[in-house]
């Protein structure tokens, strides 16, 4: 017998055993019900989270196979990316019922659900030619002409669609909205950080150069401000901050791969070796930020 069926069992000692049982039954049904909605949940939240950051992944994968360093390696990276940001999108729009619900909300949702799914699918396609052909320049501008609108459009759609697909209870609707925006910022360091060592490359490849020195100052300063946040809390990013020691603590770690990458980055020239070493630390802060994102979320669901 389970943890929670002895729980009830307790609740309902005092009932008669036929009354018991039935009312055993539909309460553990009722559990069973929750819990499965739960993961559910939980799933639709890990599928939105890491889509951010594989934006700007392949975008970072496209400028380093263009750049000839570790070719075969970034080429098959590209590609794994792609194929998981696919499955993981089409898992979402294929899901009708929810789909539905957001759209009668927000009726514009439609229209750039659809917008998405075109550019998504030739970016797609992009990425397949480069992944085969390095030299494909074609794919290589669509990638980095295109990269970031398609953070924004998939920012724009999951935090819709996480803000409209849970309950229309008023004060239940309140805390999924305090649940969603935790959890939306949560996990963008993650995207930051890759942001910003893409943003980096395009400098170093002195593509829109002036531009992209803005953007990594911007991006730089959102995300210092966002880490500070994590812990603090900041009003204007609707967080609270957090006391939890293991996520502190993780934080901290995260914090110190991040000051390293910021030192690095800095280089007027970067060679071979220190481009290396720069996306050590890209891979070891999400490493750790994983961590954060899972403790956080184990926090506020307990």
């Amino acid at each position: 017998m389970s943890l929670k069926t002895i729980s009830l069992t307790v609740l309902l000692g005092a009932m008669p055993l036929l009354a018991n049982n039935a009312l055993l039954q539909g309460l553990t049904t009722i559990v069973d019900t929750a819990e499965t909605q739960k993961a559910e949940d939980q799933q639709v939240l890990n599928n939105a989270f890491k889509q951010r950051m594989k934006t700007q992944r392949m975008a970072r994968d496209a400028l380093l196979i263009a750049m000839d360093f570790n070719r075969s390696f970034y080429q098959k990276d590209i590609l794994k990316n792609a194929d998981e940001f696919n499955i993981k999108f089409q898992n979402l729009i294929n899901d009708k019922k929810d789909i539905d619900k957001v759209i009668t909300k927000l009726p514009e949702f439609k229209e750039k659900l659809t917008t998405f799914k075109t550019t998504w699918s030739q970016f797609y396609d992009m990425i397949k030619a480069l992944s085969k052909d390095p030299k494909d320049q074609k794919a290589l501008n669509y990638i980095i002409n295109q990269n970031t609108n398609l953070l924004q459009d998939i920012d724009y759609i999951f935090s819709n669609f996480l803000r409209f697909y849970q309950s229309n209870d008023s004060l239940e609707k309140s805390m999924n909205h305090i649940r969603t925006m935790l959890f939306t910022q949560v996990g963008k360091p993650r995207m930051y950080i890759t942001k910003i060592v893409k943003e980096r490359l395009l400098i170093a490849e002195d593509i829109n150069t002036t531009a992209n020195q803005k953007a990594l100052h911007k991006s730089i300063k959102n995300m210092d401000q966002l880490m500070k946040a994590l812990k603090e809390g900041d009003k204007t990013l609707e967080l609270n901050g957090t006391e939890d020691r293991k996520i502190l603590e993780k934080l901290a770690q995260s914090q110190t791969v991040w000051e390293k990458l910021k030192v690095a980055i800095a280089s007027a020239t970067l060679d071979p070796h220190q481009w290396e070493k720069i996306l050590q630390l890209n891979e070891d802060f999400i490493k750790i930020h994983n961590d954060v994102v899972t403790l956080t979320k184990a926090s506020v669901d307990n």
